[in-house]
């Protein structure tokens, strides 16, 4: 039966967009609600934390809000400031700038940079909230929208950011021209893509090439490509993680990317 539906599932996911786009979207919630309960036992029962970090002190926890969750995230975001090692750039490099995170999840690492105007759009921003993330209550604004139609006027913001979405997404291309229509001349690009074999959440090969070719309208540089256990053995020593188990990643690589709208 188990090998009845797997081949039924097979099919589907070949034969009709719809269903893919389902099967992808239902993947990544209970991804997010499994990640929601790691985040409370985190938080408040004082497990350690699923990618190496040590449970907060009382002194550590941020009070911003009536709601543990926007406490947990905001607390998180400032012990664990992932961003600044992925993106190879610092907490104020944004300052005074509107800035767009595409692809943010419900933890919203644009939060890492400081003094900002913060922009995040995702397509699952409403089923986030549905499951018990509180975005509404971030310092940010959200719109549940995919990266292929951004709702923004051209030249619109000074710099963009993403980490593990472009993959994620369902039209690469199309992503990357909504991306610099909405970005100034001169504004920044700062991303972060992985390239490994098409899975359900994240159905495209990538390669220099293709997104060189994609984002034609910036100057771009590659400034990193690292292996997964590369990249988060570098996470491990910049925020004092606990070392973890990076051997889930195989032959992947993380390529990050800086650039200049033209």
């Amino acid at each position: 039966m188990q090998a009845l539906k797997h081949r039924a599932d097979q099919f589907l996911r070949r034969a009709s967009p719809a269903y893919r786009l389902k099967r992808k979207h239902d993947a990544e919630l209970a991804y997010w609600r499994e990640e929601l309960k790691h985040l409370r036992d985190w938080f408040q029962t004082g497990t350690r934390d699923w990618w190496g970090l040590k449970p907060p002190t009382p002194e550590q926890k941020l009070n911003i809000s009536d709601l543990w969750v926007v406490n947990a995230v905001a607390t998180r975001n400032a012990l664990r400031p992932t961003y600044l090692e992925r993106l190879r750039i610092e907490r104020d490099h944004f300052a005074g700038k509107r800035a767009l995170e595409v692809g943010c999840g419900p933890m919203a690492p644009i939060l890492q940079f400081a003094d900002c105007a913060r922009h995040c759009v995702d397509p699952l921003i409403n089923l986030y909230m549905e499951a018990g993330w509180p975005l509404f209550a971030y310092d940010a604004r959200f719109i549940n929208t995919g990266g292929e139609s951004l709702p923004y006027p051209d030249g619109y913001f000074d710099a963009f950011i993403s980490v593990n979405a472009l993959d994620h997404v369902d039209d690469f291309e199309r992503v990357a021209r909504e991306m610099q229509r909405v970005l100034k001349p001169g504004g920044g690009t700062y991303f972060e893509v992985e390239y490994h074999p098409p899975t359900v959440t994240e159905p495209l090969h990538l390669s220099d090439k293709r997104v060189q070719d994609a984002f034609s309208s910036c100057d771009l540089k590659l400034v990193a490509s690292r292996s997964g256990q590369e990249l988060f053995d570098a996470l491990v020593r910049r925020f004092n993680l606990d070392t973890f188990d990076f051997q889930h990643f195989g032959a992947e690589r993380f390529c990050t990317w800086h650039g200049i709208r033209k």
